[in-house]
């Protein structure tokens, strides 16, 4: 009986990261599970430019040192040559990863079961084969309550057939529908023929994916102007806004949004937990920025009109400010300026009721 020193179960961005920055080069048996390991998914991860993102730059195809933000009539410009915005693609991430990679195999299943046996983990595979590991890396999705508030979204790059004009990210665009929640579009323009457009909602409940799918061709139309296009890949998920109940004990440890990455307030994960990996910190999030979230987020649950919040927030703070406190490494002045972005008594019912409530 084979027993691997290490098991990752789930092979997205975290489990691959930590496979590389902690274990590639050891001697040492590796299984990675996964039932959707060679999908050709290849989803963004956005992040501001950082210390401790600095040494992935050569992965870094796209990147905008403006990004914009739409309301009714107004508009905000932000601009950062030192901390611009930037995007890795899961390919680009897996082949960094598993580059020269000796030590792993992989198995293209679903978990079924875990069990603990004296020293090792019983991990039973949806088609009954058994898998022993001393470590897990546990890395599946997180369960979405159904009363909790979710970030989700579907994004589709498309092709077009003249070059657009498009310079700068546009991180929200609220100029769209506000029946089912708060809804933006986001969109990068990756070259001057394809453009990374995509509808995001705050909500409890998901939506039909052709509800995301109807907001995209519409934007595309009357905001961009562009009538003719191909949809050329394809992104979605889901992500929690709302507090991960994470597991960390020796030898079984819950990584990436299951371990609590997400900044719930934004939905950005990947770069905190790289930080938290280069770090070796326990948590991904200082107490201060949870605390912050928690109370944001509340106020989000409590008023279905809260999009000028965030063009309250971007007006107040500068590219480099916004950057930094969307990354968790803001100045305290920052934090504060955040804080009375915010309306008065919204902001005030939101600390109280977060601070009374067991959710969030």
């Amino acid at each position: 009986m084979k027993i691997y020193d290490i098991a990752f179960i789930g092979m997205g961005a975290s489990a691959l990261g930590t496979y590389k920055l902690k274990y590639h080069n050891h001697d040492c048996s590796i299984i990675g599970i996964d039932k959707n390991f060679n999908n050709p998914r290849n989803n963004f991860f956005a992040f501001w430019m950082t210390d401790w993102m600095s040494q992935f730059k050569n992965l870094i195809k796209n990147q905008w040192i403006k990004w914009e933000f739409y309301y009714q009539q107004h508009k905000v410009t932000h601009e950062s040559i030192i901390s611009p915005y930037c995007v890795i693609r899961y390919q680009d991430w897996k082949k960094f990863c598993l580059e020269e990679a000796h030590n792993i195999s992989f198995k293209e299943n679903n978990v079924n079961k875990i069990e603990k046996n004296n020293d090792f983990f019983e991990i039973t595979l949806d088609n009954e084969e058994k898998v022993y590991s001393k470590k897990i890396y546990d890395s599946r999705s997180v369960a979405m309550e159904s009363d909790r508030l979710k970030q989700h979204f579907i994004g589709n790059i498309i092709s077009v057939k003249e070059a657009h004009e498009i310079q700068n990210a546009r991180l929200m665009d609220f100029r769209v529908t506000q029946d089912q929640g708060l809804h933006f579009m986001y969109l990068l323009p990756l070259d001057d023929k394809r453009l990374l457009v995509e509808s995001t909602v705050f909500s409890k409940f998901l939506l039909d994916p052709h509800w995301y799918q109807n907001q995209i061709s519409t934007y595309i139309k009357n905001n961009l102007g562009i009538e003719k296009y191909e949809i050329i890949d394809t992104e979605q998920g889901v992500l929690p806004m709302f507090e991960v109940n994470s597991l960390n004990e020796d030898n079984y440890i819950h990584i990436g949004a299951k371990g609590g990455a997400t900044k719930i307030s934004s939905g950005y994960a990947f770069s905190f937990f790289l930080k938290q990996l280069a770090s070796e910190k326990s948590d991904y999030h200082s107490y201060w920025d949870k605390w912050m979230d928690k109370i944001f987020v509340k106020y989000l649950e409590n008023n279905s009109k809260s999009d000028e919040i965030f063009m309250k927030m971007a007006n107040k703070l500068s590219g480099e400010e916004f950057g930094s406190f969307m990354m968790g490494n803001a100045k305290f002045s920052t934090k504060l300026k955040t804080i009375f972005a915010m309306p008065k008594i919204g902001f005030l019912k939101s600390f109280i009721n977060s601070t009374l409530s067991k959710n969030v």
